[in-house]
């Protein structure tokens, strides 16, 4: 099979090729009096509001629709005069981008020419580009993009761009169907290679089962050879270099593998981590036998298979967990990272568990306007019967709640659906009905609990003493009967604060706001209580094939000891957090959680480029070294 080559483009008048460049938002001039159409100049009011502040050219250049496009130069710019011209040697220009439109730029010396076929492309694997740049890399990208191809390849790295759209092969099937998922199993295609290649084979396009099927055939694969396998490219200089790896593959030792998901908020990261998911369960179950569960009045009846509870935990987790943001409309609001454990001899899921990091607490009692609360209250009210919305006092709707903004909305059919898996995946885990029914009496207590209003005490002249007003005690009384406390107790912990001095407890009165803060956090800790203790519960569930926690354990049961599996396992990490984001005001949590990818991708960088640097080093390799802050 040719290369396919990318022809140059000729000048009608001079006959001359045309070199093409990589288009700049950043150097369009700012001339408001052009008279042809110029989408990436910004306006004289955007110029004035970004003036003084560097920052803002970022968010001009990856904002416009025209980034690193192919462009031309149609004509210099010509100052009038000698004293006119730029001292810096800059040279204006008139360029016009491939889709036709013209611009005036301030320096077209500062523009990168595309300078090979591969830059027309769109590559499979951008380390294959002859020139691998920025603006080479992201209008691979677009290409990609904009051929539904959404995964693209750097090397052993998988970068996905979300299409917000069920993408469909040319084929007819689906982009994640189960002939696709056995389509990868145990492919013997290169990591990062593709159905575009320019190598002319026939192999696989990039996709999220090539990260699965690699991780899972390492995993598997280190527990039966007795040698050290050959250095290739993509393979983990970090674990090629410990010694402890080779003794591990000697000594039949599984060596675990990790899949780390990262982005921006928004970038599909949840949706990466259920795909990924889906195709270790589906791959792996037909190893499993299914077990029954004896003892059952109706006789012998087969439960779910641990597969099964595995993926059910995503769905469960989400509603719990996941949001409508500004930017993504079932966002994560937690990080959690999921250990699938395998059985190396036979292959199968044996296990799982995860582990839950830094829940978003400030969205349970407020959230900025266009943002939801999380999915399962939106949920309750769209799918829930109506008697179960009268025994848990809900019938008011949504807009009769602070909690939830008490913004008037329509019930959904995606909430009333959403509604229905969640409660079967509450049974799954292995929840009687009376233990559903208390999960959500807790959830409704939250509610009610952000419906109570504070007061300055009749009998208090300085304001300095808070009362809960006589409309919303029936609120505090709905609430302190679903959570089953007295409701003495919840009135007094909100409205006094205890100090011990001398040796004595003295009740300090509260004033509205710190009353109103108590509350809020009452609020918080029920709901972030309860998610721990679902996570627990699923945990309980998959911590082995075995059958799962019996009814007649109470609702806050301690958790089982873990399972201890006689054969030799390894395990498949999975890690998805939250994106980072930069709002105009930034939380507490907020911080935290930027932190938090900072650090991610400071040990990505150090993972995937550090110490393969320190690998060339060590092998005589000449190579200029690169510091990564």
């Amino acid at each position: 099979m040719k290369t396919p080559t990318k022809n140059r483009t000729v000048d009608l008048v001079t006959g001359k090729a045309k070199i093409e460049y990589f288009f700049d938002p950043a150097l369009v001039l700012p001339s408001d009096g052009d008279s042809f159409d110029t989408p990436a100049k910004p306006t004289s009011i955007q110029r004035t509001q970004r003036k003084g502040n560097e920052n803002d050219d970022d968010g001009i250049l990856f904002s416009s629709r025209h980034l690193f496009m192919p462009c031309t130069v149609v004509k210099d710019i010509d100052a009038d005069d000698d004293a006119d011209k730029d001292p810096n040697g800059e040279i204006p220009a008139l360029v016009k981008t491939s889709d036709g439109q013209l611009h005036k730029i301030r320096d077209r010396t500062k523009l990168i020419a595309l300078t090979s076929p591969e830059d027309y492309m769109g590559i499979p694997d951008v380390l294959h580009l002859p020139n691998v740049t920025e603006s080479s890399l992201l209008h691979a990208l677009r290409l990609r993009y904009n051929r539904d191809e959404i995964y693209t390849c750097a090397g052993p790295i998988l970068m996905s761009v979300n299409p917000y759209k069920t993408i469909k092969l040319s084929n007819g099937d689906e982009l994640y169907s189960e002939e696709r998922m056995l389509l990868y199993r145990n492919t013997t295609t290169n990591f990062g290679s593709g159905s575009s290649g320019t190598n002319g084979t026939n192999e696989l396009p990039c996709h999220l089962f090539q990260v699965a099927d690699r991780a899972y055939n390492s995993l598997i694969s280190s527990a039966v050879s007795n040698e050290m396998e050959p250095h290739i490219e993509e393979e983990d200089a970090l674990l090629m270099m410990d010694k402890s790896h080779e003794q591990k593959r000697k000594a039949h030792h599984p060596i675990n593998q990790s899949v780390i998901i990262s982005g921006e908020s928004g970038a599909g990261k949840t949706e990466a981590t259920k795909k990924i998911m889906q195709y270790l369960a589906r791959v792996t179950k037909e190893k499993a036998p299914i077990k029954p569960k004896v003892g059952s009045d109706d006789g012998p009846t087969t439960t779910s298979s641990l597969e099964d509870r595995v993926l059910s935990s995503n769905p469960l987790l989400e509603s719990f967990g996941n949001a409508r943001t500004l930017k993504n409309d079932n966002s994560s609001r937690f990080g959690k990272f999921i250990k699938i454990s395998f059985d190396t001899h036979t292959g199968s899921i044996v296990g799982a568990t995860i582990s839950n990091y830094l829940l978003e607490k400030t969205r349970i009692t407020t959230q900025v306007d266009g943002e939801r609360n999380y999915h399962i209250f939106y949920q309750i009210f769209s799918g829930a019967d109506e008697a179960t919305l009268a025994n848990l006092k809900l019938e008011q709707g949504i807009e009769s709640f602070r909690y939830l903004g008490k913004r008037a909305q329509l019930k959904s059919r995606r909430d009333a659906t959403a509604y229905v898996e969640t409660i079967a995946c509450l049974s799954q885990i292995g929840l009687s009905e009376s233990e559903i029914g208390s999960v959500l009496g807790i959830l409704s207590a939250v509610l009610h609990c952000g419906n109570i209003d504070f007061e300055v005490s009749k009998d208090d002249d300085h304001g300095e003493k808070a009362q809960i007003t006589d409309v919303s005690l029936e609120s505090l009384k709905i609430a302190c009967s679903l959570l089953g406390l007295k409701e003495e107790k919840v009135k007094e912990a909100m409205l006094t604060k205890l100090l011990s001095v001398g040796g004595k407890t003295i009740h300090k009165p509260q004033d509205v706001g710190q009353a109103s803060d108590k509350r809020d956090a009452f609020a918080k800790l029920v709901y972030s209580s309860l998610f721990v203790w679902l996570v627990n519960r699923v945990n309980a569930t998959l911590a082995s094939g075995d059958d799962q926690l019996d009814d007649s354990e109470q609702v806050f049961s301690p958790v089982r000891s873990p399972y201890t599996p006689t054969a030799v396992t390894g395990f498949i990490g999975v890690l998805d957090i939250y994106g980072f984001e930069n709002f105009d005001q930034n939380g507490f949590e907020q911080m935290l959680i930027n932190y938090a990818n900072e650090k991610l991708q400071r040990h990505f960088n150090r993972h995937l480029f550090e110490v393969e640097q320190s690998l060339y080093s060590s092998e005589g390799v000449d190579w200029a070294y690169i510091t990564f802050n």
